[in-house]
């Protein structure tokens, strides 16, 4: 099964289908953090609810109540949201962006499930399946989380290993918390990363990759 993957790892478009997929997952958990107000209480559309008794409250609505009520775990959850994203984000520690984030979205979607979100268990279960996909994209190295003695082979994967990646995440990391404190716009928020990514994705296949190319050239 290692080998299989190894093989379909060598792949181009799954190697940039899975940086996207890291900095989709990534950037959307910032994001939700930020705008339910986990790391800034108060500036959320929740809070319209805290006036109203939680007995007059529909369950759903009971249940943020006690989350937001907790203070301190609702902003836990916030900043684990957050510290997950950014080291799915940044591509070399998206392992371990991976796996807290498939601890908090397993949790998210029970809980969806239980509390019968309508329409969003379908979303909750795609970004589950989608981190079950990066799991078992890195699931060579997780091999040393159960088994005491492995012979780890180092798979080069020269796209996905190019440093171009990191520093492109970066600065889409950057842009989601700048116009979070700045300009705390959903759109903007979505939008300009989104338009980050993409020059990103051209500027490296007609200008990055070209150049390694030529480097590699001139020094054989």
């Amino acid at each position: 099964m290692l080998a299989l993957i190894d093989r379909w790892k060598q792949k181009t478009f799954l190697q940039i289908f899975t940086i996207y997929l890291r900095y989709l997952i990534g950037g959307a958990f910032v994001i939700a953090a930020f705008g339910m107000g986990k790391v800034s209480p108060g500036s959320v559309d929740l809070m319209s609810s805290m006036r109203t008794p939680i007995q007059d409250l529909h369950p759903l609505q009971q249940f943020f109540r006690v989350m937001v009520d907790s203070g301190l775990y609702w902003q836990f959850i916030g900043w684990t949201q957050i510290i997950a994203g950014a080291l799915l984000m940044t591509q070399r520690f998206a392992r371990l962006g991976a796996l807290i984030f498939f601890g908090l979205i397993l949790n998210i979607f029970v809980i969806t499930v239980s509390y019968n979100f309508q329409g969003t268990p379908v979303v909750t279960g795609l970004m589950l399946l989608a981190t079950l996909y990066l799991i078992v994209w890195d699931l060579r190295a997780f091999q040393f989380l159960i088994l005491d003695r492995v012979e780890y082979v180092a798979v080069p994967l020269p796209v996905m290993e190019h440093s171009w990646w990191t520093w492109l995440g970066g600065l889409m990391l950057t842009s989601i918390v700048l116009l979070a404190f700045v300009y705390p716009n959903f759109f903007w928020q979505l939008g300009i990363p989104f338009i980050e990514g993409l020059i990103g994705f051209i500027v490296y296949f007609t200008v990055v990759k070209r150049r390694s190319r030529n480097i590699e050239t001139t020094w054989l």
